[in-house]
């Protein structure tokens, strides 16, 4: 036998005699003198007391351990959940952990704890063995404990009972290693589930676009001054211009502005404002100058009152729980029916080797893990899926209800034709047009200059750069002067129009475009009619969905006609236009009263509340962050295409699913039969337990590494590898 203790004292002793050596060397002392050792003690005393003094405590708190902990986690560990990408955008739209989850990270890091204890016990020390019991006991103590609470109260038996009965018999039976291991397996599968799901729903208001501006202007006995917003009260006049967005709701007293206000109501058009008009807050002030007398203000707003009603409706909202654990607890009786039989058929080994079968434990790693891996490969073409178990759900979608302004269209609509009067050629109005916009920002200008810039014409700078704003513009330019805008602008600037061009203002509106206007020298020259400009993608996705046999509607706040004329034209099933943000929410219930599964596809603060009360809810990256955070999936690409994609994903996740839960079944059910025909014990349940785990873990991974044997072959297939 080695001479453990005498090796190492005489090691220490070897130590002790070099630091010596070296102290000497240095000059310093080897012992500190008596005065030494006091003058250390009182800096100590004093580093402490100044510590307590200035309300620090010497020791971290249990709570400051516990954070530092759950950072450890948060940084560590989740990141190995998921491919670099998804936690990049996992970080950008999820919020911090729940109790749920942090509870589950500490009963995570003790079980592992635990379970080297037990193995230690098992081959070095026997009593650590019995230390490791009495942890296991302590840490599912709870868990026990809420599934004994559900049976009572809800009636209804779950297989985490059977899971926590098998670590528990397990204990009883003296399988100290086997019990520990099982019990890391379940926190390690609760893990994996709680990384699924989203946490955006608690972060809502915080992510709500409508911030107020730090200040604002105001006219207070005819004297304009800048106070803080804080200070605004009901009744004060607020001065708004061009760029600005409205903070409050109210009436507009003096002015005239072109607002967009389609993230509100939808309307794909932006609205012409007067004295006597309503404004909104969270709305865009595109063109001219507005004093609005404040109405409401913060949460009493519009947009804030919808706010709240997404809220209410996210708390209400019933939990829905994964496929995988559905199955799984379908389970709980046979398994617990299985093994009551073994007890008195073939005797406790039996009994708890049926326990430990491994059924739910199995589906409960194994599904989250396949549900990861799609939400991965979903990262991995831009679609960040929140709320996990969108993905089971979205195979029953049968109806696809799309929002029509911003979603189906671009916000910046197109000259679609060019209309002429008294003998003026196109090239010349569009040129006229682009002169009078040539330094405007609005989406009618840039749709304007993009249309010149289409047909090779060069921009000119006008001569003057006073510019009269309202309904519309007026430029000097070369003696001659152009004025672009409405109707009611030409009307005001003493313009005529003539009744054929009345005709077409009325043909444009039904038909949901618009007209602008181009005068020269006070004669009407013609008109831009403008259309909603389709999402380059939106034709060939509309076909595809169609294709997967799904029905698709139109749901928009927009008016009739443009709302009819964009459903023909995209040969969508159905629509309904001019719905109120909480009227969106009501028609798809409607529509899932009548036993349709629906898909809402969205972008603005209208859509959020109908984002939360479909079945699916989708959303594109760079619309309002409110709809981006009430979605459940967020299209990050900005592209409809990504659509098909999370179809095709979906499919692809329930048969990995489907696969999964049946290599899940196998080993479970040759172990029953082989407790009672052949007298397996827990040998044999760990042996296919383990068996059963590696197969359905390998199937629900075997997305990624596809993932990742199609980026190496891309990599290679890159000229110069």
């Amino acid at each position: 036998m080695v001479p453990v203790l005498p090796l190492l004292l005489a090691g220490g002793g070897v130590w002790a005699g070099l630091r010596l050596s070296k102290r000497l060397k240095s000059g310093k002392k080897a012992q500190p003198t008596i005065k030494g050792r006091k003058a250390r003690h009182r800096k100590f005393f004093q580093r402490v007391s100044k510590r307590l003094e200035s309300g620090k405590k010497a020791q971290p708190t249990i709570k400051d351990m516990d954070a530092r902990y759950q950072k450890f986690f948060r940084e560590k560990i989740d990141p190995l959940l998921g491919t670099k990408k998804r936690s990049l955008q996992i970080q950008e739209f999820s919020g911090t952990y729940t109790l749920e989850e942090a509870d589950i990270n500490r009963r995570l890091g003790l079980t592992l704890v635990n379970a080297n204890l037990a193995v230690f016990g098992a081959t070095l020390f026997l009593p650590l063995s019995w230390l490791s019991a009495a942890g296991l006991v302590y840490i599912m103590w709870p868990l026990l404990r809420r599934n004994i609470r559900i049976l009572l109260r809800e009636k209804r038996l779950k297989y985490r009972l059977v899971a926590t009965l098998a670590i528990w018999t397990g204990l009883a039976a003296g399988y100290y290693v086997v019990s520990n291991t099982m019990a890391v397996v379940v926190f390690t599968a609760f893990k994996i589930a709680a990384r699924t799901e989203a946490h955006s729903q608690s972060l809502l208001m915080d992510a709500f676009a409508l911030r107020p501006p730090p200040s604002v202007w105001v006219q207070m006995d005819g004297v304009e001054m800048e106070i803080s917003f804080s200070q605004l009260r009901i009744g004060d006049i607020i001065l708004l211009s061009a760029g600005q967005t409205v903070p409050i709701d109210g009436h507009v007293v003096e002015g005239m502005a072109t607002i967009d206000q389609h993230v509100l109501t939808g309307e794909s058009q932006p609205v012409e404002k007067s004295p006597g008009d309503s404004v909104f807050a969270n709305t865009l002030v595109l063109t001219g100058r507005l004093h609005v007398r404040v109405e409401q203000t913060g949460s009493e707003t519009a947009a804030a009152q919808i706010v709240n009603i997404l809220g209410n409706a996210s708390s209400h909202r019933l939990e829905h729980e994964a496929r995988s654990e559905q199955l799984a607890d379908k389970l709980t009786v046979p398994v617990l029916a299985a093994s009551g039989l073994a007890l008195v058929t073939v005797g406790s080994g039996g009994a708890v080797a049926i326990m430990n079968s491994g059924f739910g434990s199995t589906l409960f790693l194994s599904g989250p893990l396949s549900m990861l891996s799609h939400l991965n490969l979903a990262s991995h073409h831009g679609i960040l899926v929140k709320d996990g178990r969108s993905l089971e759900r979205l195979h029953r979608v049968d109806t696809v209800v799309f929002d029509k302004t911003g979603t189906l269209t671009l916000e910046e609509p197109e000259v679609s034709r060019i209309h002429c009067c008294a003998g003026w050629q196109r090239e010349q109005v569009l040129a006229y047009a682009a002169l009078a916009e040539c330094r405007q920002t609005h989406p009618v200008a840039r749709a304007i200059l993009t249309a010149a810039e289409q047909h090779d014409l060069s921009i000119v700078m006008p001569d003057s750069a006073a510019y009269e704003v309202g309904f519309g513009i007026t430029v000097c330019h070369q003696g001659q002067t152009v004025q672009v805008g409405s109707q009611r602008f030409m009307r005001q600037s003493q313009v005529d129009i003539p009744a054929e061009m009345e005709a077409l203002q009325a043909a444009c509106r039904e038909a949901g475009n618009s007209l602008v206007m181009v005068a020269v020298d006070g004669r009407l020259a013609g008109a831009l009619e403008l259309q909603a400009q389709l999402r380059p993608e939106t034709v060939e996705l509309i076909d595809r969905l169609h294709r997967r046999g799904l029905k698709l509607c139109i749901l928009s706040g927009d008016h009739h006609q443009p709302t009819q004329h964009l459903a023909k034209r995209l040969n969508i099933d159905d629509f309904f236009a001019e719905v109120l943000p909480e009227g969106k929410a009501d028609m798809i219930r409607q529509l899932q009263q009548k036993g349709r599964t629906i898909c809402f596809v969205g972008d603005g603060i209208n859509d959020a509340i109908a984002l939360q009360q479909a079945d699916i809810s989708v959303s594109l990256r760079g619309a309002t962050s409110v709809a981006t955070d009430s979605a459940q999936i967020v299209l990050m690409k900005q592209s409809l295409q990504q659509l098909d994609q999370l179809f095709e994903i979906a499919n692809g996740f329930n048969k990995n699913l489907d696969q999964t839960m049946r290599l899940a079944y196998i080993p479970g059910s040759v172990l029953i039969g082989g407790v009672f025909l052949l007298h397996f014990g827990m040998p044999a349940a760990l042996l296919l337990y383990s068996v059963g785990v590696t197969t359905a873990m390998s199937n629900a991974l075997s997305p990624l590494r596809q993932l990742r044997k199609n980026g190496e072959d891309a990599r290679l297939s890159c000229p110069g590898n």
